[in-house]
């Protein structure tokens, strides 16, 4: 079969970005042809459609419009959606109509682009082709996506996602589909994130030692990798509070011998290696001064890692621990990139990590379940920061523990959320649908 995997953007180092690859690669091997279809023109994308582009100007005024940034009126709103929505269903009749199965990554599930949505499920109903819907984010979870316009909001309840025979929906989480299922009545497949665990992850020394070198890394500091893009739901803030919290021990630490063998620098930084989002500057801002001001050194790759995905996932190379501190997060691909990598992990236990992933077996060090927000950034509980500081310490100068952790938690990976298991799961969703 021909199949086509839809996107606002892809082949970028965006969690859905990287889903995508991973549907492609198992498609590919049950001999499928696959092509990646987006707005954007990068490496991997194989289609481009400029109308559905995640920057597209305009539809970020007219989302402006019609989330109620900027005063309009709902009757010239609705008209201006509805010549927008007969563009993008144009292009679709023109580059969707020879695929035979089509995947749709958050089209239907987030209300980014209203028209592209409206107008793929035009597309859909018209066609009678098989979809698959993969919701990885949905709108009612998102206070972005709250209209002062009744019909706006009737859209979204109405169509994201769509009720129709010839699309199957899936959900990432149990929770989601839980929440689909009591809003909509739609009954939705749950498919985890999954990595390839499969092939050689290892990256060589000398290319480490290149890599930490290019960043003004020493041998002997500990590194604390930021895998996420910088956007507020990440709550990196919380990543910069711990590293702080660790600066206090780390005099004392000075000279020990690290897991690796090497002598402790006494300097611990925080690399950022995933993309500021363009709406976060602010909050990169506010980001920025935390970290001087707790006097934590924090160091940016993204210019570098964001050049290909092999690139980022080079990133891992120079870090000692992964901080995944999301507070809000559809399942966790920096997570499961952290296992394959062999990094030990220190997260924040938001709800999908508790309802999804925390009985699988996984180590890491607890930054708790709890925080509130104080001049918009979040602050976590004293002594949650405290143990967690104990933890970190406890593993990064203690090789036998690190490294058993670190294999413990592959192994897992590679049991639970591998491509084998997506396959079975796809498998099964193609015979049900074609």
């Amino acid at each position: 079969m021909r199949v086509g995997l839809i996107h606002y953007r892809a082949g970028l180092m965006d969690g859905v970005s990287l889903e995508m690859e991973k549907w492609r690669k198992v498609l590919s091997r049950m001999g499928h042809s696959v092509e990646i279809i987006a707005g954007n023109n990068a490496p991997g994308v194989d289609i481009v459609i400029p109308e559905i582009e995640y920057n597209d100007e305009k539809n970020e005024i007219l989302n402006s419009k019609l989330y109620g940034r900027t005063p309009s009126s709902e009757s010239e709103l609705l008209d201006e959606l509805s010549i927008r929505t007969a563009e993008i269903l144009g292009s679709f009749r023109s580059v969707l109509s020879d695929f035979d199965l089509l995947i749709p990554n958050n089209i239907w599930s987030l209300g980014w682009s209203i028209p592209a949505g409206l107008a793929l499920h035009d597309f859909a109903e018209e066609s009678g082709k098989p979809f698959i819907s993969h919701n990885h984010d949905f709108w009612w979870d998102r206070p972005y996506y709250s209209s002062p316009y009744r019909s706006v909001m009737e859209l979204l309840e109405n169509y994201f996602p769509p009720d129709l025979p010839n699309v199957k929906n899936l959900t990432i989480n149990s929770i989601s589909a839980s929440d689909l299922f009591e809003r909509r009545g739609i009954r939705a497949t749950v498919v985890p994130n999954v990595m390839d665990f499969s092939g050689p992850v290892s990256i060589s020394d000398e290319r480490i030692r290149t890599l930490r070198s290019e960043a003004g890394i020493e041998k002997g500091d500990i590194v604390f990798l930021q895998a996420t893009r910088i956007t507020e739901r990440k709550a990196v803030e919380i990543s910069i509070r711990l590293i702080a919290a660790f600066n206090d021990i780390a005099g004392s630490l000075k000279g020990k011998k690290l897991y690796n063998g090497e002598p402790f620098t006494g300097r611990a930084v925080l690399v950022y290696s995933g993309l500021t989002e363009r709406q976060s500057m602010d909050y990169r801002k506010k980001l920025d001064e935390l970290a001087n001001r707790l006097g934590v050194k924090a160091i940016d790759i993204s210019s570098s890692s964001s050049l290909s995905q092999a690139a980022f996932f080079e990133s891992y190379g120079v870090a000692d621990i992964v901080i995944y501190p999301t507070v809000f997060e559809g399942w966790g691909n920096q997570l499961l990139e952290a296992l394959v990598y062999r990094k030990p992990l220190a997260l924040f236990r938001y709800s999908v990590f508790k309802s999804d992933i925390q009985n699988s077996g996984i180590s890491f060090v607890d930054l708790g379940d709890r925080y509130i927000y104080s001049d918009g950034l979040a602050e976590m509980p004293e002594q949650t920061i405290r143990s967690a500081v104990k933890e970190i310490t406890e593993l990064l100068f203690d090789r036998e523990k690190y490294e058993e952790t670190a294999e413990k938690n592959f192994q897992i990976g590679r049991e639970k959320f591998s491509l084998e298991t997506l396959g079975d799961i796809v498998k099964g969703l193609i015979t049900d649908l074609v």
